[in-house]
């Protein structure tokens, strides 16, 4: 009979080493929870992220879409944008692109087009590559899990399509669009909205997000979060202590439609447009003396005579009547 022992003792260390893993798992410490951390294991301090995403009425659509806008790292203590101690140097839109479509994250170039196009388009005229560069240069750098001292192998982009992709997966996760559409909060041009109809219906277990506006409009939500464990393997929590402060209106909030005018269904038919046929010239207002050119005129020496001997006869009669009319005499 065949012994079942190797195959009892291969299980059980599966078994362990997945208990271990979740044991790990478990033990991971969460952002902003101490500062006796490992800065390569858990942020710090930087560790209070805010996550952005902004409306664009024209974009997807009647009813419009929500896109990825960005990330702020904000100090765990003082609550400002932590940005003064670079963990990873800058990059290029060039280089960042270059990254990422070289890594497997992405899955080629048809996962990296995806990933671009869950962003929105930049307010000045960027493109999503000059977005991209500004959001590493501006937070993705300043994350401590990506100081290239952490990874076994230190090379050029470490960290940055780490960077990326788990932004793609926390917009995938806060579906903001979802939430207002259950709550019966849809883009309209005659219907307005409260704040707090606003964060109610975006509000989910602890996740309790904060809006801003353009004026009066429904402009982006933030998603304030902090991590268990490293930014680009851990799990997000809500970050329930920081309250980000709205600047919308408390009522009379416009969730804009689509201003984009439909394509045209059906082709419009033009009539052809056809030239009048020439008006006969005339020398004076008088009718009397309206002259058309006869054909036989163009080779008959008489007519032609005949035509100058009219018209000095015509210039004889003009230059009398105008002497009458200038030295008209006294008939008594």
């Amino acid at each position: 009979m065949r012994s079942i022992a190797p195959t009892i003792l291969v299980l059980a260390a599966a078994a362990k080493q997945y208990a271990l893993a979740q044991a790990e798992g478990s033990q991971q410490q969460l952002s902003c929870a101490s500062a006796d951390v490992d800065s390569c294991n858990v942020p710090w301090p930087g560790g209070l992220f805010v996550f952005r995403q902004r409306f664009e009425p024209d974009v997807g659509g009647d009813f419009g879409s929500w896109g990825i806008d960005g990330l702020e790292v904000l100090d765990c203590v003082t609550h400002v944008p932590h940005n003064t101690s670079a963990y990873a140097p800058t990059y290029s839109h060039e280089q960042i692109g270059s990254f990422c479509l070289k890594s497997r994250l992405f899955n080629g170039e048809e996962g990296f087009n995806i990933a671009e196009g869950e962003w929105a388009q930049g307010e000045v005229g960027e493109g999503v590559e000059e977005v991209w560069e500004r959001t590493w240069n501006t937070a993705g750098r300043f994350i401590s899990t990506f100081n290239h001292k952490c990874f076994k192998r230190a090379a050029p982009g470490n960290g940055v399509p780490e960077f990326f992709v788990t932004l793609s997966k926390l917009h995938k996760t806060l579906t903001t669009a979802q939430l207002l559409s259950e709550a019966d909060i849809t883009p309209s041009d005659d219907t307005t909205y409260s704040l707090n109809e606003l964060t109610s219906a975006l509000s989910t277990g602890d996740y309790k997000p904060y809006v801003s506006c353009d004026n009066a409009t429904l402009s982006s939500v933030h998603w304030p979060l902090l991590v268990r464990g490293k930014f680009d393997s851990g799990s997000f929590e809500a970050a329930t202590f920081y309250e980000g402060v709205s600047n919308c209106p408390n009522e009379g909030i416009i969730y804009p439609p689509s201003t984009t005018l439909p394509k045209p269904t059906e082709v419009a038919e033009w009539d052809i447009l056809r030239r009048p046929p020439p008006r006969p010239i005339t020398l004076s207002h008088d009718e009397s003396r309206m002259y058309y050119k006869k054909q036989s005129d163009k080779h008959d020496p008489q007519a032609k005579l005949g035509l100058f001997k009219d018209y000095e006869e015509g210039k004889e009669e003009e230059k009398e009547e105008r002497a009458m009319r200038q030295f008209g005499r006294d008939e008594l």
